[in-house]
């Protein structure tokens, strides 16, 4: 079954607001009514400014927010956000102007770690359980992740994004395995739509904080989280055919590969990616293929 992508030109500014209201209703109807308990999951990986493309742009929040408000005002609404092992939530939700933006439309800032914990039993890839905090138990999420790569599993956006709702802070835990945990909570953590900030996005082997910021000036919105990473990686220049996550997620049944579009897309500058993801990767292989060997001969 085909997912219907919507593509829009955006930019940070006022139209910003119309642009996402159109895109959503574009979309088709969203399982919101007036009222709904909703959770917005926006990206704050790392200490980084908005203008670096690393975290969820204030000005997109603001009118992302704006079109939110004017729908559903009697909408109790929640930004959301986990701590990390180099991730400060509380504190980044300050340091990077996002607090006045809450107050200005009446939504509130909520820390998933310190929340209390259900645990839920999967079948997983490589999970038996994935704790979920009690908040997303109870209200409608919406996923706001950003176009980047990742110098683990290539790229981040909604599938990696949702994995930055597990309340557990030393998630590099999960690396050995990271590929088949986004998949796994990705079964859990279902949002009624995905719509990803591309216009600042990210590329390089650096990503998801320290990459280069690329200017896109695209919005992508969708239900379906794997047609919306898919089509994410090839705008990227990359083979989503070979970003593990994107695969064992479809085959988890979080989603599918095959969309159609409903928009245009343009050429963007992600050449770099090609060249430097590459070598990441297979450095990467050869650090791997160190570490086994001295363990080898450590153990003899």
């Amino acid at each position: 079954m085909k997912s219907l992508i919507v593509v829009k030109q955006a930019e940070y500014d006022q139209a910003l607001a119309g642009i996402i209201a159109t895109a959503l209703e574009e979309l088709g109807p969203v399982a919101i009514a007036n009222g709904d308990l909703l959770a917005l999951k926006i990206n704050l990986c790392d200490a980084r400014t908005p203008d670096t493309g690393a975290i969820t742009h204030p000005f997109f929040l603001d009118q992302l927010l704006k079109c939110l408000r004017e729908k559903y005002p009697r909408s109790e609404i929640y930004i959301v956000e986990s701590d990390g092992t180099v991730a400060f939530a509380d504190e980044f939700i300050k340091w990077f102007g996002f607090l006045p933006i809450l107050d200005k439309w009446n939504a509130q800032w909520f820390n998933l770690s310190k929340d209390k914990i259900i645990n839920k039993k999967i079948n997983g890839l490589a999970l038996s359980e994935v704790p979920v905090p009690e908040l997303l138990t109870r209200a409608k999420l919406i996923n706001v992740p950003k176009l980047k790569t990742n110098m683990l599993t290539q790229i981040t956006c909604c599938l990696k994004n949702l994995f930055g709702c597990l309340p557990v802070i030393e998630k590099g835990n999960f690396h050995s395995q990271i590929d088949r945990v986004i998949a796994d909570v990705n079964t859990v953590y279902r949002p009624i739509f995905n719509l990803v900030d591309g216009i600042l996005a990210m590329g390089g082997a650096r990503g998801p904080a320290s990459g280069i910021p690329i200017r896109t000036n695209l919005l992508l919105a969708g239900e379906d989280a794997v047609a919306i990473d898919t089509l994410a990686a090839r705008i990227m220049g990359l083979n989503p055919k070979k970003i593990k996550h994107i695969k064992y997620a479809q085959k988890a049944g979080v989603g599918g590969m095959e969309y159609e579009l409903k928009g245009k897309l343009g050429k963007y500058d992600f050449e770099i990616n090609k060249y430097e993801l590459m070598q990441f990767t297979l450095g990467g292989k050869l650090q791997d293929a160190l570490r086994k060997r001295f363990r080898k001969t450590a153990n003899k």
